[in-house]
């Protein structure tokens, strides 16, 4: 037995005295390992997962959707080359990067990404355009930008940073529109020439725009954080389709042209539900002020009580809410407590650290040092996120080097 091994064993033994016979007897062995093990070494777990999600990229940098006929989004790629930064992995962040230009960085008259790639109805792989899969996806194309932006940094090579900045400049041509002279991020390039231009609160990457700024002076990326600042704020508060709010970011919204109020969505697939998209606001906001200590951030977070609401009261968050605060799934979300833990990290560390224990720590196979493998391709990275935020491994890479 490992010295690590007789550490955790030792460790476990203590907890199951101090729960007690009814207390340890309500979780696995393997749970009470795991929550042992992530507390001692949240930063250790967090790059064994990587290791063990690497392993799952194939060798020619795809990322893979195996849930859905094997697909690649432009959203997996990025993930796929911000947890290889963070990670320090240069070899997987290259292979990554060669595919993601080589097969989705495909669009006539811009840098950005075609967010579909597949097996289409012929046999044939490739961009899905039958499914709108040549259209781009402003989170991925901004998640991309930073990850160069960061591997310019960290590997001190300026070729990340020009092809980053070609990005950043298409990003601005087709993925922001203008309302009242003031700049606005919108779901993609297909969203630009909308009557109520399509947005999801979840793509706006408030951390991210201070980055952007110190590299891109030639776009007004303060103008566009603060635009998204009002946008969350509106739409978190806003009734929207509902008679009321509890203060709940929505998956996604529209907004008109004219007066610049925020509505919902012109699409009726496009609902104000908090879901598998709006979670992610609370780890962008939650990067925000990890990384600039941005006043507005601490501000947002602080004011959305709902979520410690709700797990005082069950001892669970759902994983769908309607924008009033209704159940519309009781199932909970994997993916959704990566982005809460983050949320909780901020707002406050006793609820986090219960979260952590309770929730993430059963995702973690001590011993085979990787998530539970059924957990899906997007838990799989947003639980990661969430481990590698509360183990404070997110630095922002254009500081620290």
């Amino acid at each position: 037995m490992t010295k690590l091994r007789i550490a955790v064993f030792v460790s476990a033994v203590l907890v199951c005295i101090s729960l007690g016979v009814a207390g340890w007897r309500t979780i696995t062995q393997n749970e009470l390992y795991s929550r042992v093990f992530m507390n001692t070494y949240p930063a250790a777990a967090v790059e064994a997962i990587w290791v063990a999600y690497r392993d799952t990229v194939q060798k020619d940098g795809r990322t893979l959707d195996r849930d859905r006929n094997y697909l690649t989004t432009s959203e997996g790629q990025s993930y796929s080359l911000l947890r290889a930064v963070w990670m320090d992995d240069r070899e997987t962040f290259d292979r990554v990067l060669k595919w993601t230009r080589n097969n989705l960085q495909k669009r006539e008259g811009d840098r950005l990404f075609a967010w579909l790639w597949g097996e289409g109805a012929d046999g044939r792989w490739g961009v899905l355009g039958e499914e709108g899969g040549r259209n781009s996806a402003s989170d991925a194309d901004q998640d991309i930008a930073l990850a160069l932006i960061f591997a310019s940094a960290r590997w001190n090579d300026d070729y990340y940073h020009e092809l980053a900045l070609d990005i950043l400049a298409d990003i601005w041509r087709k993925e922001v529109v203008v309302v009242g002279g003031r700049p606005y991020l919108v779901a993609g390039n297909w969203a630009h020439d909308e009557e109520r231009p399509t947005i999801n609160p979840s793509y706006f990457s408030p951390a991210a725009y201070t980055v952007f700024a110190s590299v891109d002076r030639a776009h007004d990326w303060e103008t566009l954080k603060t635009t998204s600042y009002e946008v969350l704020e509106r739409s978190t508060w806003g009734a929207l389709d509902r008679q009321g709010t509890v203060g709940l970011p929505p998956d996604w919204v529209g907004i008109d042209r004219m007066s610049g109020r925020i509505t919902e969505s012109a699409h009726a697939d496009k609902t104000t539900n908090f879901s598998d998209d709006a979670f992610r606001v609370l780890w962008r906001v939650a990067l925000d002020w990890q990384w600039n200590r941005d006043p507005r951030a601490l501000e947002y977070l602080s004011k959305l009580t709902f979520f410690k609401s709700e797990w005082e009261k069950r001892g669970l968050i759902y994983g769908t809410y309607g924008h009033d605060g209704s159940v519309v799934k009781d199932t909970e979300s994997s993916s959704a407590y990566g982005a809460l833990l983050a949320y909780f990290a901020i707002t406050d560390p006793r609820l986090a650290q219960e979260l952590y224990e309770k929730k993430i720590a059963r995702f973690y196979d001590v011993d085979a040092e990787r998530l539970q493998p059924y957990l899906g391709y997007y838990p799989q990275n947003w639980v990661w996120f969430g481990m590698a935020f509360y183990a404070n491994k997110l630095p922002d890479l254009t500081k620290s080097q």
